[in-house]
């Protein structure tokens, strides 16, 4: 929702001396917080952390490993040390509202280091990392982490108030004024027009720390600010078909949206309720609400497609918003939510929320069985019930956001585990986001469920596109047949097609080639889980707590299993195991049911 700048005065003016936060402050609302049952896990992790930052020095951020970024392309170290002070920093301030008569030493001085740190940009997002001289100050780069930082100093400044020493409160303001809000005024940034996830968080940043940190004297700043981030956010919603699928994948749907509806609704309060930007006509915001609805499949197993965890876990304070802004919403089961409020990277925003907030309500429809999601071409369906287990498969085309080569790819997931998987994330690194992309296992096609043909992998780009030939969903099943011929540089293929076939029973794949000369061919079925093969024709992908048997035509189809190795989003690396069906043919087809074991 655009605005201009003289409409968003007047609603900032009609909301003068409203409480953007007015749901979080206050003793009454941290009174009910310490009594909730819902959160009583949260609540004793965020203490017993706090405890032990109070006796804990803080790490430096030394400028070894500021450099290594540009040394190697590795992110881990630095990334790693940040995150610990972000952390440091949400528990610290979480645990003083929770008790309101806590010693606030060890937080002013968490505090007091932030303001210290050379720059709250990551080293990965810098321009000219190592120049003593940068074009923009890289104290003045504007980021994701550092438009957080930027929020997360503001509110916790707001929040505590008085509690706060004077000269800490004052550095925070000028620190944000410094290298936020002075800077975001005075050029463009490149993620204003970005249809992706920076969008939102960037502009979320900066606009709640405009809105905590300038009063009615500077509300001609705060308009200008807001129209902008205004204009921001129209560009994240435009990443969105009219579907509502995040292609990102759930996590950056939580992160992007998450960061969306916390400033729609600081930004609803703040304006008296003129500015709404959850009050969408055409009903696209309902939708993108929605898509976690679409995204779980069986327990917190989830369609993993883009760069997302194989496993989901959404913060209960953004759920209980969204379902008071859109009422009719399905329950959310117990298995969705995080196990800590407290994420990896130490994100205030919905950490906060989550305790301070109500939480989603009781009761509602049970998660229906999914459906079809046009515009991103992904189709997901749930079978309830004694034998529950959960199906995604996507077309779409190989330049989407946080692209994976990953037309036809599917997941098959059983007892909350994704048996027949797609990797999702890997371990961020300079390569993972440049020319080497595409060797990463887990963003190549050759760490998807999909053919390999005549030794080529998909190839990357809007060209490789699926085409969709049929897509049907009924409480009871669905058929997704696909067009994958544009994916695959191959001379002699002439058509690629796969079907899915969806029944309460299971899965059948199948796979149809025409060659104008023989093709060498692997079907691939990637899984975290172990591969047995009892008999020929039959496979078994065995995890801890479930089962799928595959079952294929073995005097056509050559089983070879192998294990590869994938990088988490941690760093660390996990055993990868996949199953090859290899096969030369110039026309035929690849038929393999799939069905899970009770």
């Amino acid at each position: 929702m655009s605005a201009g700048v003289q409409e968003i005065r007047a609603a900032l003016a009609a909301g003068r001396g409203a409480d953007p936060v007015r749901g979080l402050a206050g003793e009454e609302v941290w009174r009910r917080a310490r009594e909730r049952p819902a959160s009583a896990a949260y609540r004793e992790r965020i203490l017993a952390r706090a405890a032990g930052h109070a006796r804990t020095p803080l790490a430096p951020v030394p400028f070894s490993l500021h450099r290594r970024f540009a040394e190697d392309g590795s992110r881990a170290a630095y990334d790693g040390v940040f995150a610990a002070r972000r952390r440091r920093l949400t528990d610290l301030a979480l645990a003083a509202l929770l008790d309101p008569g806590a010693d606030l030493a060890a937080l002013e001085d968490t505090i007091w280091a932030v303001c210290d740190e050379y720059v709250w940009a990551l080293p990965a997002h810098l321009d000219q990392l190592l120049s003593p001289a940068p074009s923009v100050p890289h104290a003045e780069q504007i980021d994701l982490v550092a438009a957080e930082t930027a929020f997360t100093l503001a509110e916790i400044r707001r929040l505590l108030g008085a509690r706060l020493a004077p000269l800490v409160a004052e550095r925070v303001r000028r620190e944000v004024e410094r290298r936020v809000l002075g800077p975001f005024l005075a050029r463009a940034h490149w993620w204003e027009k970005a249809e992706t996830n920076w969008s939102a968080v960037c502009g979320a940043g900066v606009g709640m720390a405009a809105l905590h940190l300038l009063g009615e004297a500077e509300e001609s700043r705060l308009a200008e600010i807001t129209a902008r981030v205004l204009a921001a956010m129209d560009h994240y919603l435009a990443g969105f078909g009219a579907d509502g699928a995040c292609r990102e994948g759930l996590d950056y749907w939580s992160y992007g949206f998450g960061h969306f509806a916390l400033y729609a609704e600081a930004l609803r309060r703040r304006t008296a309720g003129r500015i709404d930007l959850f009050a969408d006509r055409t009903g696209k915001v309902t939708r993108i609400a929605r898509f976690p609805w679409y995204a779980f499949l069986s327990g917190n197993a989830v369609a993993a497609f883009a760069d997302t965890q194989p496993r989901g876990a959404l913060q209960p304070g953004l759920l209980g918003l969204l379902g008071r802004r859109f009422p009719g919403l399905p329950a959310v089961p117990d298995a969705w939510l995080v196990e800590d409020v407290l994420d990896a990277p130490g994100r205030w925003g919905a950490a906060v929320r989550s305790l301070g907030w109500e939480p989603p309500a009781d009761g509602g429809e049970p998660p229906g069985p999914g459906g079809y999601l046009a515009d991103a071409q992904w189709m997901v369906h749930r079978v309830a019930g004694a034998g529950a287990w959960g199906f995604a498969a996507k077309g779409g085309h190989n330049a989407e956001p946080h692209n994976h080569n990953d037309l036809g790819s599917f997941v098959v997931a059983a007892h909350g585990e994704p048996l027949l998987a797609d990797l999702g994330v890997g371990t961020y690194t300079r390569e993972y986001f440049g020319p080497g992309r595409y060797e990463v296992l887990c963003n190549g096609s050759q760490g998807h469920s999909v053919p390999l043909v005549s030794g080529r992998r998909q190839h990357a780009g809007a060209g490789a596109a699926a085409r969709v030939l049929e897509a049907e969903h009924t409480g009871m099943g669905c058929r997704f047949a696909l067009d994958l011929t544009a994916a695959y540089d191959v001379a002699e293929l002439t058509s690629l097609t796969r079907e899915f076939t969806v029944t309460p029973d299971g899965l059948t794949l199948r796979d149809t080639y025409a060659g104008a000369a023989p093709l060498e061919v692997i079907e691939r079925f990637v899984s975290y889980a172990s591969v047995e093969l009892p008999e020929p024709g039959r496979a078994v992908l065995r995890g801890a707590r479930g089962a799928l048997e595959l079952v294929y035509d073995a005097t056509r189809w050559r089983a070879e299993p192998g294990e590869l190795r994938h990088g988490l989003r941690d760093g660390s690396t996990a055993p990868v195991r996949v199953l090859d069906l290899r096969a030369t043919l110039a026309r035929g087809a690849c038929e393999v049911t799939v069905t899970p074991l009770r």
